[in-house]
């Protein structure tokens, strides 16, 4: 995965490179922002990347004084958005949401992919790091521990567990459980979380692993169970589900990340008015304290 040293060198490399801009782009610079931009989301409306952009929108029209919307460009796990991005001019007009899937998963899962998640992007900010949670109908014979789930899927090597899309954390967590706790899992790739919970609920698939912030209410109102954390820690959503890290697997890590990247050749001063305003609507109080609100990492 993209590792955070190799985001912030990806970043460091990209301010390196706006020395010496020319001086219509220093220019550009100066005026920014002066119109509408726009945050690309390469998900449907209402998933679990698209509604911490629009929670961060609003905020960021008011820092920065002018309209800023969310266009949904869905498909290939944020492949399809991100190459678009790629192409589009280096003004700080549009920029993308992007995840771990897109940038990182991807790369083996879809791989070739039509640009270089390091080189063709200007890194504005790491927003936030969501932990992944291995979910179960709620009936499921083997909830009550991480160590009876694991006898369970052992015992029943096949069994069937559903994922957000083919390139998510979410698989990779799936795949990284076989060498290191050595079950069989079957993925079933959704389309979104949506049609995975759906089924959860409806006792149509056994298991299922999403982002932490996505799950909670599901949890709550126990139409789903939580087996197993994915991260280092335990989330700051679900505080009393234990992690693979501190049970049974020391230094197993799977989370979800979202950043936000613009076009390449971006100049430096725009990558970092967008980074300062997005800091500060990370310190907003109603978003940083929000139940469901995943690890917010602006920096």
């Amino acid at each position: 995965m993209l590792s955070r040293r190799t985001f912030l060198s990806a970043a460091l490399t990209t301010s390196a490179m706006s020395f010496g801009m020319p001086f219509t782009s220093v220019r550009t610079a100066e005026r920014y922002p002066n119109r509408l931009i726009r945050i690309i989301v390469g998900y449907a409306t209402g998933g679990n990347v698209d509604v911490p952009a629009r929670l961060f929108a609003p905020e960021l029209q008011r820092i920065l004084g002018v309209p800023v919307i969310i266009e949904n460009r869905p498909g290939a796990s944020g492949v399809t958005a991100a190459e678009a991005v790629v192409h589009m001019p280096p003004d700080g007009y549009n920029i993308i949401w992007a995840t771990s899937a897109s940038h990182s998963v991807s790369v083996v899962a879809l791989a070739p992919l039509p640009f270089d998640p390091v080189k063709d992007f200007a890194p504005i900010t790491l927003i936030s790091e969501d932990p992944n949670v291995i979910v179960c109908t709620s009936d499921f014979p083997a909830a009550d521990s991480i160590e009876s789930f694991l006898a369970y899927a052992k015992a029943h090597p096949g069994t069937a567990i559903g994922t957000s899309g083919p390139a998510t954390s979410g698989r990779f967590a799936v795949e990284l459980m076989r060498p290191k706790l050595g079950v069989q899992l079957t993925v079933v790739p959704y389309k979104s979380t949506g049609p995975l919970l759906t089924d959860l609920a409806g006792k149509h698939i056994p298991l299922g692993i999403m982002g932490a912030s996505t799950a909670v209410p599901f949890i709550k109102d126990k139409s789903i169970r939580a087996i197993a954390m994915t991260s280092i820690r335990r989330s700051r959503v679900l505080p009393d589900v234990p992690t693979f890290n501190e049970t049974v697997s020391k230094g197993f890590d799977a989370v979800a990340w979202s950043a936000l990247f613009a076009p390449p050749g971006t100049p430096a001063p725009i990558v970092d008015r967008l980074n300062a305003a997005m800091k500060e609507i990370a310190e907003v109080p109603a978003i940083k304290s929000g139940s469901r609100n995943p690890d917010w990492k602006c920096r």
